[in-house]
């Protein structure tokens, strides 16, 4: 423990028994040693003290009025603010049974009554030492995890701002798709929204996942730029489908996909794969329900919806109503029902030109 000016301070040890005059013997061996002692003639007055000192260490009697020392214990083992306080019983154990319990209950020991002075410190100073590795090893544990959080946020930011790069040279390359690609990462991002208040999907999808896809999905069809323009000849025909799926998930891949789990070169890739693929398995790559990656199927709906509502593009446009009727009659088939559900309530705030 450190004080304010930099320097460690003495170890807090409570001591509690509800017989005073073991309580001063405890409290004269450990204050002679130089440890901070805390007393307490009752459960009730330890846990009033521990609200305002949380101590290193605490000596506890077995047999104490109203709250005995097995319960103390147990409550405090069962809170996670006071769980790891080493915990010796100060206490005559006569039968196994009774160690056993004192263990269970989560003691790291035991001190026999009448106490000894040199067994009293031997024990206190072995489990001090033990507990101070253990906040060190944790504060050093801690201090790592931060560490790899820090650098983690800081390349999935540097991802970020690639995406957001490659998005402005595909708006360049060409710019009469710029509307359809904003209108499917807007709807991609509201559909993901509406799925954040399903149960179903409330720990799938995170505010993180909210934001990302918003970015993943202006670059849907980034697999159309790579297709030579001899191999273009129905925009439909599923071996182009395949091309453009497969050439969008491989330049994706090349800036570093491989090196990160579930950020947002992944999900990009995932989009660009497979918004194409169909819950029943017919549509490209083969796979089916929930095997094609949720930001895909969600993907698929605000791109499909927008393709069909849009003038001048695949020939006469849908009106919104008729839309979404059709999104409807896909359900289960094209599109995962449970996105479709959503859309349902939201299809009437989509973006569409």
């Amino acid at each position: 423990m450190e004080t304010g000016n930099g320097k460690k301070s003495a170890p807090t040890i409570l001591i509690v028994d509800d017989i005073s005059v073991n309580v001063t013997i405890l409290e004269n061996i450990l204050t002679h040693e130089g440890y901070e002692a805390m007393t307490a003639l009752s459960v009730q007055e330890a846990l009033e003290l521990m609200k305002q000192t949380r101590p290193d260490l605490i000596l506890s009697d077995l047999s104490m009025p109203e709250i005995d020392g097995l319960e103390f214990c147990r409550m405090l083992k069962s809170d996670q603010a006071t769980r790891d306080i080493p915990f010796i019983f100060i206490t005559v154990l006569n039968t196994s049974k009774e160690k056993e319990e004192a263990f269970t209950a989560g003691a790291v020991d035991f001190i026999p009554k009448p106490f000894d002075n040199v067994e009293v410190l031997m024990r206190v100073n072995n489990h001090l030492g033990s507990y101070r590795l253990q906040q060190e090893m944790a504060d050093y544990n801690r201090m790592m995890h931060k560490l790899v959080e820090d650098q983690k946020n800081q390349i999935e930011r540097e991802h970020m701002n690639v995406l957001k790069a490659l998005s402005r040279i595909v708006k360049k390359l060409d710019p009469d798709g710029s509307t359809h690609r904003s209108n499917v990462a807007y709807n991609s991002n509201l559909l993901a929204q509406g799925l954040q208040f399903s149960p179903a999907y409330e720990n799938e999808i995170t505010d993180e996942f909210v934001e990302t896809i918003g970015v993943a999905a202006r670059l849907h069809d980034i697999g159309n730029f790579l297709v030579p323009e001899e191999d273009v000849s129905d925009r439909n025909d599923p071996e182009y489908i395949r091309k453009c799926a497969e050439e969008g998930g491989s330049v994706i891949e090349e800036f570093g996909v491989e090196q990160e789990s579930g950020g947002a070169l992944e999900m990009t890739r995932h989009i660009a794969q497979c918004h194409h693929a169909h819950w029943d398995g017919s549509g490209y790559p083969p796979v089916q329900g929930r095997e094609i990656p949720l930001e895909a199927r969600i993907a698929a709906v605000a791109n499909d919806f927008d393709e069909m509502t849009a003038s001048g593009r695949n020939g006469t446009a849908l009106s919104l109503e008729e839309g979404q009727k059709r999104i409807n009659e896909r359900s289960g088939i094209y599109y995962d029902p449970d996105v479709v559900e959503v859309f349902n309530k939201l299809w009437s705030r989509m973006r569409t030109n």
